[in-house]
């Protein structure tokens, strides 16, 4: 981006989406640590939309783009993993499907793939929270925020002359 108040907004807007992203992820893992093979999980994140996990993924992984200011980076990545998280979907409905058929039959008949149905929102009374499945959300949240400070490290240091540009994307 040419104009740095712009490239600053678009850093912190990314820093934003990570956080958000980061913060769903751990969300959905409380819900679905356990039981993922065991049953179909439909509380919490689960009721809105059949995939967060994978949503909130492709939100940390657009967010990371953005930070470098290149919109043509951002093409890319949402192509690139659009791709992989719909694959990886499928492959996953297709097992719940011969694993679960009446179940499975059930809930996806009645929530989204992707797009989240807030009026469908459901929160358990109790939730059973596996702390090992807790502890590595959090690690994969830190995941993503070294990525970031990483991506804008790298983004300083090519600034400063220390890095090379190898290419300029629009």
């Amino acid at each position: 981006m040419a104009d740095p108040r712009g490239f600053a907004l678009a850093r912190g807007a990314s820093l934003l989406l990570v956080a958000l992203a980061c913060l769903g992820r751990i969300w959905c893992s409380v819900f679905i640590a356990g039981r993922k093979d065991s049953a179909i999980v439909s509380e919490g994140p689960y009721a809105l939309a059949r995939h967060p996990l994978y949503s909130l993924s492709f939100l940390g992984g657009l967010a990371l783009a953005l930070a470098t200011g290149s919109l043509a980076l951002v093409l890319l990545t949402a192509l690139v993993l659009a791709a992989l998280f719909g694959s990886a979907a499928r492959r996953e409905e297709r097992w719940l499907a011969e694993h679960h058929p009446e179940a499975w039959a059930q809930y996806a008949a009645k929530t989204h793939r992707w797009r989240p149905d807030f009026s469908k929102w459901s929160m358990p009374p109790v939730a059973t929270v596996y702390p090992a499945v807790l502890w590595k959300a959090f690690v994969d949240a830190g995941a993503f925020f070294l990525l970031y400070a990483l991506l804008l490290a790298g983004i300083a240091l090519r600034e400063a002359g220390v890095l090379p540009t190898l290419a300029i994307l629009p």
